[in-house]
């Protein structure tokens, strides 16, 4: 696939996958963290408001964070049906029209996030007094992303290959559902 030489798609896919680590390790800092507010309040009648906090800022980071790279890698969940009815040339148009509107969304979103920023980043959150400037950080950072990898499918015209694709142009999985499908359709043996 010679779009994944390019040394644009590897900048992005190395960033994505810095991002996806840290996504993992914010997972596993909710899970923790929820897991032990649990026992906690149940075992020990203790909160920890700060707990809480620190949890649903994980949450987003976790979120955001992954959604460049699913885009990237074509990793995302997507409802193909009008898509797989086309033929190239409509695929390609319903292609650019796709990440015309994730590139000007994205465009929209980061202005609406300067704006609420700018009123409301100096204020803090009320266990951990941390600055919004930080919590909303990883969503900066996730969109910024997002806008680059859908610029750069955008200018490339490229489309990531998915695992499941063979170099024919056919899809190994749903050639293998059909014949499962016609072979349970052929009349039974009725020679018994």
């Amino acid at each position: 696939m010679p779009y994944r030489n390019s040394p644009i798609y590897k900048g992005l896919d190395r960033i994505c996958r810095v991002l996806t680590a840290f996504s993992m390790v914010m997972l596993a800092l909710m899970s923790v963290l929820v897991v032990g507010q649990v026992i906690l309040r149940n075992f020990f009648d203790l909160g920890l408001p700060w707990a809480d906090e620190l949890s649903r800022i994980a949450n987003i980071a976790l979120v955001f964070f992954a959604v460049p790279a699913l885009m990237l890698h074509n990793r995302h969940i997507a409802i193909d049906l009008l898509f797989s009815a086309l033929g190239a040339r409509g695929k390609a148009t319903l292609r650019f029209a796709n990440y015309a509107l994730i590139t000007a969304f994205s465009a929209i979103f980061l202005f609406g996030l300067y704006k609420f920023l700018m009123r409301a980043g100096k204020f803090t959150t009320p266990s951990l007094s941390m600055p919004n400037y930080a919590v909303y950080a990883p969503v900066v950072i996730a969109i910024v992303l997002l806008l680059a990898v859908a610029l750069y499918r955008l200018i490339s015209r490229t489309e990531p290959v998915t695992e499941y694709d063979t170099d024919d142009g056919g899809n190994a999985i749903a050639d293998a559902i059909e014949q499962e499908m016609a072979a349970s359709q052929r009349p039974e043996d009725s020679r018994k």
